[in-house]
């Protein structure tokens, strides 16, 4: 086993076994280990090692050099294994990254690239002086080589995960490779399919003017004629589906958040959740969100302006933000949506973050702020928010949808409530029937809805059955339409089809908070409760406000019930009934988990408060939920 580990990418450092440094003072040794990692497993010959560190003395006196090197080297850490005239990196006692990195890059298998990418931490011996004109000369080759190498790698394996529909990580490959190499145009071209094909095609459209721009710059030229004709048909498609998706579609803007703790080291963090946010709004249905560039683009006449910067960008909302610190080790992070036109609050969200909590707790608030921010966009357009004043003039199928889930989110799941939203997605539909979305969200609703007593008619399980499978059809690899549409199908009676329908969902867009409530609630119904409760969690976590919450605890208290854990359980149910005063289910469990517990006559007033919410309720509506767990305490209680 190898005792030594010998990183050479971003810096230099030797680590033993152990993981302890070792201290490598002479800096002809840490170049001369590099050239022997680079060549390995070649080995090189004493004269041309000679000739790149010493080459401006005499040879009897280059050789004595190296062999006081070599000398140090073996007292210290001897990797270098010396045969008569060559040497070599020992590579039984000694790895390198340069070494694996270089052969990790020529492989076909993605999972190998991956390796390669996760070494490249920077340049070779970056920070380390080359004061001999040959180390010089040979110190830049081998970089440029490495480079090359990198983005090769990198070029296949975007190649790779466009090519299996991976276009978020496509995306993020490319944008990698184009920091290192801005005048690569068929990176530019590359990540401009892949962000049509997510759907971000004002990003695409953004990447062509920048790619544009570099080239006029960098090389004096314009695009090729390829990337130009791409360019030109996203710019028509994009047209086309303004047309038919309706101009409906409000834009959104992200201003860059403030660092009002003039913290340097908060720049780069406020930066950092100005674009998350961004990102993951431009996944929210029914806006679009322009980019962060073209943002601060338009910022710059008068960033305080923000009535102009609306005006400007043709935006109807900004989301604006800071962040501050309180007090020694607290983040304070503030977040508002601000009507464009009006430039008037519409909301505003405050949260303390631990300054050092790490990456997890910032990402985790981004993912909960950017929910909260997509449900109150939502009830603005819909006119249930303070921005209310824009909702009967305009007869466009977003509207409609938008209008529709508001219903639930602002009444809660009752009859009324769902005849509303029902209604209100079949009016979206017939203005427009290629709206996957409208189709898959009036299914889950249809679904839930009929199973639960909420909603009249015979024919609703086939309707909510067709609108899924045609949501499917329109959109087969949205995150957001399959979330829904495969939630409808579990709820219908299929949760093994539906289960890869969620994942490829999660994959997609692994913040997408009812993907993974829906596998959640279908892995309750495979009796797989361990991963159901962690998925409903996870939901939860990500989306802490949303509509459905009394659904996902609802779930949540069921899964914790059969695991055992009803003190978690009466937790959720509690959560489940505070959460929507009128979704008789919560109820239900709750009163399941009172009767376990030990607790009956709290038991009792549980289901008399489901009784009260929904008086014909009967108990084979409730053996839906909890089976036969309530038949002893409704015949004791005369129900």
């Amino acid at each position: 086993m190898p005792k030594f580990r010998l990183t050479l990418l971003g810096g230099f450092r030797l680590d033993d076994e152990g993981g302890r440094e070792i201290t490598v003072a002479s800096r002809k040794a840490k170049g001369m280990l590099a050239v022997l990692a680079v060549h390995s497993p070649a080995a090189v010959t004493r004269e041309r090692i000679a000739a790149i560190f010493w080459g401006d003395l005499a040879e009897e006196r280059a050789r004595h050099s190296l062999r006081q090197v070599l000398t140090a080297l073996r007292r210290d850490a001897p990797v270098v294994e010396a045969s008569g005239e060559t040497l070599r990196l020992d590579s039984c006692v000694c790895t390198a990254d340069a070494t694996e990195f270089a052969a990790l890059t020529a492989s076909a298998d993605p999972a190998e690239l991956e390796r390669a990418l996760a070494l490249d931490s920077g340049p070779l011996l970056d920070g380390l002086s080359a004061k001999e004109e040959a180390f010089e000369e040979w110190l830049g080759a081998a970089r440029r080589r490495l480079s090359q190498a990198a983005v090769a790698a990198l070029t296949r394996l975007a190649s790779h995960h466009a090519g299996q529909a991976k276009h978020e990580a496509a995306v993020r490959l490319l944008q990698r490779l184009l920091a290192g190499d801005p005048a690569n145009e068929d990176a530019h071209r590359a990540l401009m399919r892949s962000l049509e094909a997510l759907g971000r095609r004002s990003e695409a459209l953004y990447q062509y003017k920048l790619c544009r721009e570099l080239l006029l710059k960098q090389l004096q030229v314009e695009p090729d004629a390829a990337t130009q004709a791409l360019h030109d048909s996203i710019r028509r498609e994009s047209v086309t589906l303004r047309g038919r998706e309706g101009d409906g579609q409000r834009v959104v803007a992200v201003v860059p958040f403030a660092n009002s703790a003039r913290s340097p080291e908060l720049d780069s963090l406020a930066a950092a959740i100005a674009e998350d946010i961004s990102r993951q709004l431009a996944r929210v249905p029914g806006f679009r969100v322009v980019v962060q560039p073209a943002v601060v683009a338009a910022m710059r006449p008068n960033p305080d302006d923000l009535a102009q910067l609306a005006r400007v960008l043709e935006a109807s909302y900004l989301v604006t933000g800071s962040l501050r610190q309180p007090e020694a080790g607290c983040l304070r992070i503030a977040v508002q949506i601000v009507d464009g036109e009006k430039a008037q609050y519409l909301w505003s969200l405050q949260q303390d973050l631990a300054l050092r909590g790490g990456t997890a707790d910032v990402d985790n608030f981004v993912a909960g702020t950017t929910a909260r921010i997509e449900q109150q966009l939502t009830l603005a357009e819909a006119g249930g928010g303070d921005g209310g004043d824009r909702d009967d003039d305009r007869p466009d199928a977003w509207h409609k949808t938008h209008q529709a889930g508001s219903a639930l989110f602002s009444a809660g799941w009752s009859e009324d409530a769902v005849d509303d939203a029902v209604r209100l997605f079949r009016e979206a539909i017939a203005l427009d029937p290629k709206l996957a979305l409208a189709r898959a969200h009036k299914a889950l609703i249809m679904a839930f809805a009929q199973d639960w007593g909420l909603l009249r008619g015979d024919t609703a399980r086939d309707e909510a059955r067709a609108d899924a499978e045609k949501a499917l059809e329109l959109e087969p690899t949205r995150s957001e339409v399959l979330g829904l549409a495969a939630c409808a199908i579990a709820h219908l009676g299929d949760p093994a089809r539906a289960v890869p329908l969620l994942e490829r969902a999660i994959e997609d867009n692994p913040n997408n908070a009812q993907a993974w409530a829906a596998l959640g609630a279908t892995r309750l119904l495979q009796m797989q409760f361990a991963t159901a409760v962690e998925a409903l969690r996870r939901g939860l976590r990500t989306s802490p406000t949303d509509y459905r919450r009394s659904v996902w605890l609802t779930a949540l208290a069921s899964g914790l019930v059969r695991l055992n854990r009803l003190d978690e359980a009466l937790d959720a149910a509690h959560g489940a009934c505070r959460s929507d005063a009128k979704f008789y289910p919560a109820r239900i469990v709750l009163a399941m988990v009172l009767a376990k517990l030990g607790k009956a006559s709290e038991a009792v007033e549980a289901v008399a408060e489901a009784r009260r919410i929904r008086p014909r309720l009967s108990r084979a509506e409730m053996r839906r939920f909890v089976g036969g767990a309530l038949d002893e305490l409704a015949s004791s209680s005369g129900f």
